[in-house]
């Protein structure tokens, strides 16, 4: 049991650690009060889909939310971390499968949980920053950038099967 416990801890604590160091791989969105286009995204959704809802939430949640403390876009930080740990699981929770050995295989799954989850991103900051930063008139200029910063996210279809092909698996992740 012990063990178990390590191993999760551990992995979730990497899975954070890729997404916030991914999110700093980036260029500024010229368009949005303070958008900013990062591979974090792409990142946190390959961990949702192989890896399920729980890893998806906390890696994208809190992974985000660190990068946005230490970054210029540090006003954003809590709407980040609601929205993406949002993001991460509905996400994780339309591609997890019943089988564990076939999570992240289904096609259709993923791309149904990538748009659902594009869906949540963008409606999340378009609320967060019309209602905190901006107003809601102005925060129409950041969707662009978040449906661009989820075309990057199509990647993850890609991605994913190679992930599978390696033989971990969301089994030896809950182990």
């Amino acid at each position: 049991m012990r063990n178990e416990n390590v191993r999760r801890i551990t992995l979730t604590a990497v899975f954070i650690a890729l997404v916030t160091v991914t999110t700093y791989i980036g260029i500024p969105w010229p368009l949005a009060a303070g958008g900013y286009m990062h591979l974090g995204t792409l990142t946190a959704l390959i961990i949702a889909i192989a890896f399920g809802r729980k890893y998806g939430a906390l890696s994208g949640g809190i992974g985000m939310f660190i990068f946005d403390l230490f970054s210029p876009y540090a006003v954003w930080a809590l709407g980040t971390l609601i929205v993406r740990f949002t993001m991460g699981y509905v996400v994780g929770m339309i591609a997890e499968s019943p089988e564990e050995e076939t999570m992240g295989i289904n096609v259709l799954r993923n791309l149904m949980a990538i748009i659902a989850g594009a869906i949540v991103m963008i409606v999340g900051y378009y609320l967060y920053e019309a209602i905190f930063l901006t107003d809601f008139r102005a925060a129409l200029l950041s969707i662009s950038g978040n449906v661009v910063q989820f075309t990057l996210g199509l990647f993850a279809l890609a991605i994913v099967p190679l992930i599978r092909k390696t033989g971990i698996t969301n089994k030896e992740a809950r182990q």
